[in-house]
């Protein structure tokens, strides 16, 4: 089993792999979702300027990796932008290394449904709103 795999299915590695991505990242604070979209939702330093005002989050979830987003304008929510695209457990540094990429190539970006990428979506965190 790869040390990816490990981390992906074993709880006991589970808290150390998300919390060396966290410090890799620089990250303001993490937060367990555990929901089926997401188990793990890290909120970083930085914003995607689109979304000024709202802090960048990476959104985790064992079986299919991170994702860039944004926390939504309801608490427990995350708008996804892109995923990293890496697997279900990339290495932290490589986790860094992607979302500092993606958060320069978001720079000038806003979301055009005709541009046939997907538009973001919202994913409802426990005791989120529905609505």
């Amino acid at each position: 089993m790869s040390i990816s795999q490990v981390r992906a299915t074993s709880s006991a590695n589970v808290g150390e792999y998300v919390g060396s991505v966290a410090t890799m990242v620089e990250a303001l604070s993490v937060d367990w979702w555990f929901t089926p979209a997401f188990d793990v939702v890290v909120t970083l330093s930085s914003e995607i300027p689109y979304y000024r005002g709202r802090k960048a989050v990476l959104a985790w979830n064992r079986h299919f990796g991170w994702s860039l987003g944004v926390h939504g304008l309801s608490q427990g929510n995350v708008l996804v932008v892109e995923a990293l695209g890496l697997g279900p457990a990339p290495d932290p540094a490589l986790c860094s290394d992607r979302v500092a990429e993606m958060l320069t190539e978001l720079a000038g970006w806003a979301p055009q449904r005709a541009s046939g990428q997907p538009a973001p979506r919202i994913v409802h965190g426990p005791g989120a709103p529905r609505g």
